[in-house]
């Protein structure tokens, strides 16, 4: 049977939710983002009017992101199950290699330097006990030799726990969001919303914009891969 487009994602993210009593509730994978194009055209391949394409999966449902500049009456995001909008899903997630465990700033620092890539870990609880763990690449690390370091890393998918009752799917508190942390016990995140363009006229023309802050009592960890 033919199908119109196969698209290869490369995954950026992962946000497992546990509840209070520590049972996998539900894993999203974020993806990396694109940009607005006439797949397989013929002519010019973007939009003249172009958007950031990004999105998260779980198992059993999808979101959408389309980042305007500025912002119109279409939605930003596009959120459902998998199999009323696709014809089918495969995750081929590739475990790392050897590891190690960065317990101290100067094991962090003098990964950093020796140009070993990094992953980052960040756990932070919300509403009622429940748990993510927010599992991620370190593609901006800040070091220097006092020690000291800062991870500013993202996008990946945030949970957005405030917004989280009884009556709203797990799917509809994923947003995304850049993670920042310099210790081991909190992180701040910055989440992408449609933000005012004139912070004194909130009415007014909008963009796409990372500009909601939050900080978490949080745990994060970091990791070396130091081989394949």
């Amino acid at each position: 049977m033919w199908r119109g487009n196969l698209a290869r994602l490369q995954i950026e993210s992962r946000c497992s939710l546990y509840d209070a009593k520590g049972n996998l509730l539900e894993e999203f994978f974020q993806y990396a983002s694109g940009k607005s194009e006439d797949t397989y055209g013929t002519g010019v391949l973007f939009y003249e009017v172009n958007y950031d394409f990004s999105g998260v999966f779980s198992k059993e449902n999808y979101i959408i992101y389309r980042a305007r500049a500025p912002k119109d009456d279409r939605p930003y995001h596009d959120r459902g199950k998998v199999t009323d909008r696709f014809e089918d899903l495969l995750f081929q997630i590739v475990e790392a290699g050897k590891l190690k465990a960065l317990e101290t700033v100067p094991q962090i620092v003098e990964a950093t330097l020796a140009g070993h890539p990094l992953v980052g870990c960040t756990e932070i609880e919300g509403n009622n006990g429940m748990r993510a763990v927010i599992e991620y690449p370190v593609k901006t690390m800040n070091v220097n030799e006092r020690p000291m370091y800062q991870v500013d890393t993202g996008p990946l998918a945030f949970p957005d726990f405030d917004v989280l009752t009884e009556d709203v799917a797990l799917v509809d508190t994923i947003e995304l969001a850049y993670v920042a942390y310099n210790k081991l016990d909190e992180a701040y995140f910055v989440i992408q919303r449609q933000t005012p363009v004139d912070p004194a006229n909130p009415e007014g023309p909008k963009v796409c914009h990372y500009s909601d802050i939050r900080r978490f009592d949080a745990t994060n960890s970091l990791l070396a891969v130091v081989g394949g």
